[in-house]
């Protein structure tokens, strides 16, 4: 066989690799360059594997160690689940090939044609590749762990491109498969630019969705820069009232302490609510250890505030801990909007908010109960909890677990994230 195709072959199964592993677990770095290395090593072995006659069983079992290999080094996951996915991939290849097979054989070609080299090989390896690329892109839409990545309805539409393909590889066989060996070098360079059409498709939609992604990524981080700042804000301001206030208190003590030995009672009870008034508009910004949470719960506080919903909140979290500030924006943020927008919706005068934020050990423990309707009604196309699909994908990003439900006229969020 054709050794450029053979190596054209080798780099579509690095594609086929890295496609499958990133839309499970993603990389473990951004860094393109270590990447690209990775990968160019994983090229490098495996084509020593690809190109010299060995018996296929044993061909399969180093490509398995090559693509566990790879699953370990590069990708987020741990040694039992990179030994799980190798052997999904491996069994989506051989399955492939088999399927390949039969296919052909179904249409009047025969094994012994199909084992040989030449076209009849080449062509059997671009369908198997072929079959196998489609297999590979359902499963990694499917199985998907990575938020970067394709979905199966995004993926869906670029099933009848690798549909077509295969009927291609069916078509080269009927026209090449008989012919004299001389014709091999037009089949080969019309197979490798197949399974490159194929490739750069999915290659690019990728792309598409991972530009959509980091964009949200900015919003999102852009969202938290803007509480942040409006928290700080908030503290200067009301650090600058304490001060004031505390430089006028003594003056202010003084006052009522001559009220009251004149029996001015009313004046005096006018200076002490002025007094009492200007004191509980300092406790407008919230103070806890962490200065993210701060920001972010400052911020939904301030949401409730503005509609004359009351928030009882018990937060009780360390100063630093690993889940990022964008993701607690995402989960406390939409669960504070559902929880305001259905106090809202219930339109009474005495609606309260309670939020607990708690940290034991490696475990963080959230929860957010509002007053609800006894009947979930349609909010943005869907029931109850806009902003909850969200929500969830940060929940499962750190492994942790989300309850959610109603009873006796009280609408209840649990969230726990794995902090270690």
């Amino acid at each position: 066989m054709n050794y450029l195709f053979e190596v054209a072959a080798v780099l579509f199964a690095c594609l086929l690799v890295y496609i499958f592993f990133n839309g499970w677990f993603g990389t473990r770095t951004r860094n393109r360059s270590r990447v690209a290395f990775y990968m160019a090593s994983y090229f490098l072995l495996h084509s020593i594997v690809a190109l010299p006659p060995l018996d296929p069983v044993l061909r399969a079992a180093i490509s398995f160690f090559l693509v566990l290999g790879i699953a370990c080094a590069l990708y987020e996951t741990t040694l039992p689940s990179a030994l799980y996915s190798s052997l999904i991939y491996m069994a989506l290849a051989v399955l492939s090939e088999y399927f390949s097979l039969v296919l052909l054989n179904m249409l009047s070609f025969d094994t012994a044609t199909l084992m040989q080299g030449g076209n009849a090989r080449a062509i059997l390896l671009a369908l198997a590749k072929t079959v196998h690329f489609a297999a590979v892109v359902i499963a990694a839409a499917v199985l998907r762990k990575n938020r970067a990545a394709l979905t199966f309805k995004q993926v869906a539409p670029l099933l009848p491109c690798l549909v077509v393909g295969i009927y291609i590889c069916i078509v080269f066989f009927t026209l090449f498969a008989g012919h004299d060996e001389s014709l091999s070098s037009m089949l080969v360079m019309a197979l490798i630019g197949l399974l490159y059409i194929n490739g750069v498709i999915v290659l690019n939609t990728q792309a598409i969705k991972s530009a959509v992604f980091e964009n949200e990524e900015q919003r999102l981080a852009g969202q938290h820069y803007e509480m942040q700042i409006r928290y700080y804000r908030n503290v200067l301001k009301g650090r600058e009232e304490a001060h004031a206030l505390r430089h006028d208190l003594k003056r202010h003590i003084t006052a009522i302490e001559a009220l009251v030995g004149s029996k001015d009672n009313k004046q005096a009870e006018n200076e002490y609510r002025r007094i009492r008034q200007a004191v509980d508009e300092l406790g407008g910004f919230v103070d806890i250890e962490n200065p993210a949470l701060n920001a972010i719960l400052y911020h939904s506080i301030d949401q409730a505030n503005s509609h004359n919903i009351s928030v009882s909140l018990d937060a009780h979290v360390p100063s630093e801990f690993t889940v990022s500030a964008v993701d607690l924006s995402v989960i406390i943020g939409n669960t504070f909007d559902n929880a305001i927008e259905e106090c809202v919706t219930l339109a009474e005068v005495d609606t309260r908010i309670n939020v607990t934020l708690v940290q034991q050990n490696h475990m963080l423990f959230y929860e957010i109960t509002n007053p609800c309707m006894p009947i979930p009604h349609e909010k943005a196309g869907k029931y109850r909890g806009y902003g909850l699909g969200n929500v969830r994908r940060c929940v499962e990003k750190y492994g942790g677990s989300m309850e959610q439900g109603m009873k006796d006229g009280i609408y209840r969020v649990s969230i726990r994230l794995n902090c270690s």
